[in-house]
Parts: C-alpha cells; structure tokens; sequence
C-alpha cells in the first residue's frame, strides 16, 4: 500500500493509464484514449465531437470573462467547484441559442432567450451558502439602472454566530460575448451593525456598463467580526449569486 500512494503522488501517464489529482476527490487513474488529430479534424466521423469541442471552448472563455469582470471580491466569495459549475451552467445557456447552428452557437444569444435567463438567474457562487439560505428576503431588481433594494426585517440575515457586521455588494456585468469583452460596475454599502440595519437597503451604481452585450446583476452578503477598531471579513455566511439577467 505505501507503494502504492507512492506511486500515485506522482501524476502522470503511464502505458496506456493517467494518473491525476482532483481537489475534491483525490488521487485518480483513468484510461488514455488517443486518437489522430488530423483524423478527428477532417473525418466526417468526428464532426459531433469537434463541434462541441468548439463550443465547449467558446464557453470556457465566457466563463474567464465573467470571472475577471466580477472582480476579486466576488471570485473569492466562490466554492472550490465554482468555475467548473459555472462553465456547465453557461453551456446550458449556450444552447438556448436559437439563432445559430450547432458549433456556431455562443452564450450571449443563449442569454437574450427566456430560458436561458431562467438557466443563469440565482446560480450561487458559493453552493455552501446559497444566497436564499443567507438573505431571508428578494431583492428588488431594476436591470435598466442597475439598482438592487433589499426591504429590511428583524429576520433579514442568517447571522453567523461571531458575526458583528454585514456589507452588501453588488456588481452590474456587461458581457459581448462576440468581441469577448465586457464592462463591470461595483457598487457596495457602509459597514452595518448587526442590530442597526437600515430600514431599506439599496445598492445603486454610479453609471451603466460601457459598450453593447448582455446584462447580468450579483449580489453578495459579506459578513464581518470586529475586533477593536478593525472589522475582518469572515468566510462563514460568504453568500453571492446571479440576481438579474
């Protein structure tokens, strides 16, 4: 058995076996399946598979877009699976595109659809801490300026137990998906206390996303524990997902 483990800390391939590490599910082997690569180009065989390796790639990319637009407070907000989930997510979006045929099709009609709005609309960030779960109340959305408004109750938040304050934010995405390139802007409130929320909350941007594309809004929940005079941001509770789209 040492040897064994031994042998699989070392990733790599071996005869016609591969050997990988996942995060979440450890040291694992699979099969080595090659195939020529001019033969899947020009075969009529392999057409399927190279349109939806077109596709697959062209999703993938959205997905880096977005990620890079959403900004570092948002992408850390993420579990370990995020861009893996959200790249499956898109790709499901992607083929709500009725307007193209298949290995030509792209996120960004698939995102003008109704279904594909429904498909994108409250995907969580963080599947540990579903945004519903965190905020006990829907956000009113306003896609046209941007404007995100939370009604305030004494059962608003689910607080983690060494919470002392929240901040919200907001981040209002512009996606082309055709020129792959985009616009964010990110808004957020004051420090709350814990006992002392505001009446309404409301995250209102200072302007609209430059340049054409389809439009996306994500809210986060960040809590804080103070200590002394600084407030640290504490990873229990990080909730954000797609709120508007």
């Amino acid at each position: 058995m040492p040897r064994l483990k031994s042998l699989l800390k070392v990733t790599g391939t071996m005869d016609d076996l591969t050997f990988y590490h996942s995060r979440t599910e450890g040291y694992l082997v699979r099969r080595t399946h090659r195939h020529d690569a001019e033969k899947v180009k020009n075969s009529p065989n392999f057409e399927r598979t190279m349109e939806n390796a077109t596709e697959f790639g062209r999703v993938t990319k959205v997905a880096t877009l977005l990620r890079r637009l959403m900004g570092n407070s948002f992408k850390s907000c993420g579990d370990a699976r995020m861009t893996s989930r959200l790249i499956s997510t898109l790709h499901k979006v992607m083929k709500e595109d009725k307007t193209s045929t298949r290995g030509q099709r792209m996120v960004g009609p698939g995102m003008s659809e109704l279904e594909g709005k429904e498909i994108l609309l409250g995907f969580d960030l963080n599947k540990n801490y579903p945004l519903d779960q965190i905020l006990h109340a829907k956000p009113v959305v306003d896609l046209v300026t941007g404007v995100i408004r939370i009604k305030t109750d004494p059962n608003l938040l689910q607080w983690p137990p060494t919470a002392t304050h929240v901040l919200f934010r907001s981040v209002w995405v512009r996606l082309d998906t055709a020129a792959m390139k985009g616009d964010a802007v990110r808004t957020e409130t004051d420090l709350f206390e814990r006992d002392q929320l505001p009446t309404d909350i409301a995250l209102n941007p200072e302007r609209s996303p430059e340049g054409p594309g389809q439009d996306l809004l994500l809210l986060q929940v960040q809590f804080y524990i103070q200590e002394g005079p600084k407030a640290y941001d504490l990873n229990e509770g990080r909730a954000c997902a797609v709120v508007g789209v």
